[in-house]
């Protein structure tokens, strides 16, 4: 199945087309703020360099979060329109578990992004072997990253001496978690790729989502002001 999956969780906004055979074209731009703008043509350059056209896609994937609030929004805004308008399957992706994939056959992995705020957003996985899918240890939390930490190493208590790999934007986790702790590659963003990679594996277990369901994953609740809470803007306008 040939699967269009978009990532745009960060400033770094990636598309990509996979099949069972692996990663057919990936394009990637770093775009902060100005997902909405970038999306589209990237996926156009896409399917163009590779010679498809929209109907060849088969399967839709998206990173729902932990990330950006508009930027998921875009995302997933974009995934379940192309869904809808092409009648093919969509699937929502964890952002944490597709940066993991990366480091598949590694152990235990724990995926992080800078939150901000002061806060780091991570979880922590199992990934014995490729191509098996990663086992969650800890799901996604937003939190410091000595809470993370604590968290992380209440799991690791109970696996003593396994070694940790921390990918993505773990400088604080790793100053945290000590000694058990060593770089898998700081700074490193998800990707579209890796979002396929994951929603094939769904895709071929029969898993689904509905695209008028689909909702971004934050890990945190938003910082709303007490009118947004209502289902009226107060005074006059409604």
């Amino acid at each position: 199945m040939r699967v269009l999956a978009l990532e745009t969780a960060t400033p770094v906004v990636s598309a990509a087309v996979v099949d069972a055979s692996g990663v057919l074209g990936e394009v990637t731009l770093r775009a902060p703020a100005r997902h909405l703008e970038a999306l589209l043509p990237l996926i156009e350059a896409l399917l163009r360099d590779l010679d498809l056209s929209p109907p060849d896609v088969e399967a839709v994937a998206v990173s729902r979060g932990p990330g950006g609030f508009t930027s998921l929004r875009i995302g997933i805004a974009t995934a379940a329109a192309w869904a809808r308008a092409r009648n093919v399957p969509l699937v929502g992706v964890g952002t944490l578990e597709a940066l993991a994939q990366g480091a598949c056959g590694a152990g235990l992995v724990l995926a992080a992004l800078d939150a901000h705020r002061g806060e780091v957003a991570a979880a922590l996985y199992d990934l014995p072997r490729c191509p098996e899918a990663p086992v969650s240890l800890l799901p996604p939390l937003v939190a410091p990253p000595d809470l993370v930490a604590s968290e992380v190493g209440r799991v690791l208590a109970e696996r003593p001496g396994a070694p940790v790999l921390v990918v993505g934007e773990g400088q604080a986790l790793l100053r945290a978690l000590g000694e058990r702790a060593h770089s898998g590659g700081l700074h490193v963003h998800p990707r579209g790729a890796l979002v396929g990679a994951v929603a094939l594996r769904r895709l071929a277990r029969g898993e689904r989502d509905d695209p008028d369901r689909l909702l971004p994953l934050y890990g945190r609740r938003l910082e709303v002001r007490p009118w947004q809470e209502m289902p009226h803007r107060p005074g006059n306008g409604q």
